[in-house]
């Protein structure tokens, strides 16, 4: 009996050593990942760029630009914006005078615009940038909150105020300035260049961006790489649990899909109702959907997260540089914050609801949409199916609204296009604690029509957003700074120097 004891206590003991060992070992395996979880800032020196002349008038040309009205919406009149797109044409001639003389302009359905400046070496593939010259309205219950009216191109003592401001006529016209300046000394580019501005970007670009895209690929013509609008300058704050300024390169975008959900029912007098009705049939539904976020994927945030993670708290610096281990913590992290849920699923909608006509009627059909941002892994079809079991309802119609547009293709981060675009972020902003990373824009750009021309395509624009200035994209005191706009310039100067 002792001895049977003796051995039983033995083999405990050599249970406890094993646990001990391996949790030894764990702990230095994420001490160790901890330790060699750092970021390699792109290095680049600044270089000697054109000089711009006198920033006043750079600064005027931009307030005038913001005061053409290139409004888009479904319901404008088309007239109305094409009006004032022939203007705003008129206005960028006079503006850009070197321009003008230098590059081939192709008008592409009338109102899009296509620059064409031929490089000297013919062996180079082309590069195209790309704005859009529309921008979106302005709610008339909200003008009084306008510090200075939408449409006035207000100049400041720091910022020029406008729709369009950030939304992205500063853009547009910081590629323009950036050749001007360029032209003025003479330069002559070895690699073609494309500038491509479509006229309804904000209404989805089928008259614009796409048009220019069967245009081009008529021709045969394909690029190293393509950048549109995207990814900023995120200052502290906008990245939860990150204290340094975070500069993200878009390298893919997600798709836009919307779903109908339908009920129909037997309708009559309020007075003598059913246990439910159509629209608490419906209403079930949507809450099931809520509750039932689509599954999270990681694969296109490891990326970002392996260049944030190591300027994070100590405790979040841990959890990133062991995803291997923390994954499903990391998740349900990410998943916490709005800005970061968006980035690693598939995100879920409801914004529209439409019952009965009248309070005392029962609704004989009551509908919902729910709008789905779909990651590029995830397709309509699966979609569907998922929202179909969740709702587990056959009382429930589920219908795909038209103009969905599927998850784009992933750019490489390791191309010349990203590289360049990388560096000369680095060159313009020498923050030593800026991070750059690629990232995964959740809203929709005219990117996406352009994927048949190349491979490479990035979204990034130089601004700097805060916290509170977020809100100020297609909301209310949209503005950009002086000091962005200018450096805005330096880095399409830059950017094109680079790319030679």
């Amino acid at each position: 009996m002792c001895l049977a004891i003796n051995r039983l206590n033995e083999v405990k003991n050599n249970d406890k050593k094993i646990i001990f060992t391996a949790l030894l070992l764990l702990t230095a395996v994420i001490v160790f990942n901890t330790l060699m979880f750092n970021y390699q800032r792109p290095t680049g020196e600044p270089q000697s760029l054109p000089v711009l002349g006198d920033t006043s008038e750079l600064i005027e040309r931009l307030s005038q630009a913001l005061q053409f009205k290139t409004i888009s919406t479904i319901e404008r009149e088309a007239k109305d914006n094409q009006s004032e797109l022939v203007k705003f044409h008129q206005f960028l001639a006079q503006a850009f005078p070197l321009v003008s003389a230098n590059l081939s302009l192709t008008k592409i359905n009338d109102h899009s615009l296509l620059y064409y400046w031929q490089g000297q070496n013919s062996q180079l593939k082309p590069m195209m940038l790309l704005a859009h010259q529309d921008v979106v309205p302005v709610a008339q219950n909200t003008l009084e909150r306008w510090q200075h009216p939408p449409f006035a191109g207000y100049i400041s003592d720091d910022s020029v105020f406008g729709r369009g401001a950030l939304d992205i006529k500063s853009a547009l016209m910081g590629q323009l300035e950036a050749i001007e300046s360029l032209l003025a000394t003479g330069f002559k580019p070895q690699r073609t260049i494309y500038l491509a501005y479509g006229h309804d970007e904000e209404i989805g670009g089928s008259q614009g961006a796409k048009k220019i895209a069967q245009h081009l690929l008529a021709q045969g013509v394909q690029f190293e790489y393509i950048l549109d609008e995207g990814g900023s300058i995120l200052e502290n704050g906008v990245i939860p649990s990150i204290n340094t300024p975070v500069a993200v390169i878009g390298i893919a975008e997600k798709g836009y899909v919307s779903l109908e959900l339908t009920v129909e029912a037997t309708g009559g007098h309020s007075s003598m109702p059913p246990p439910h009705t159509a629209v608490g049939i419906l209403s079930q539904a949507i809450v099931n959907i809520e509750n039932h976020p689509l599954p999270a994927n990681l694969t296109f945030s490891a990326e970002m997260f392996a260049n944030i993670g190591p300027k994070m708290a100590l405790v979040q610096k841990i959890i990133f540089a062991n995803m291997w281990l923390t994954k499903p913590l990391v998740e349900l992290i990410l998943s916490k914050s709005n800005t970061t849920n968006a980035t690693i699923r598939t995100t879920t909608a409801v914004t529209m609801v439409q019952g009965s006509v009248k309070d005392n009627i029962l609704p004989n059909i009551a509908t919902a949409v729910v709008n789905f941002r779909l990651m590029p892994s995830d397709s309509v079809n699966f979609l569907v199916s998922y929202i179909t079991d969740v709702i587990s309802d056959d009382r429930v119609t589920i219908s795909i609204r038209q103009d969905f547009q599927p998850g784009s293709a992933i750019s490489s981060t390791n191309s010349l296009g990203f590289k360049v675009i990388e560096k000369t972020i680095a060159q313009i902003e020498q923050d030593p604690e800026l991070v750059i990373t690629p990232y995964l824009v959740v809203g929709a750009t005219d990117a996406r029509h352009y994927e048949k021309l190349s491979n490479n395509i990035y979204r990034f624009t130089f601004n700097r957003y805060s916290p509170a200035s977020l809100n100020q994209m297609h909301g209310i005191n949209e503005q950009i700074t002086i000091k962005d706009y200018i450096e805005g310039v330096k880095f399409y100067q830059q950017l094109l120097l680079n790319s030679q």
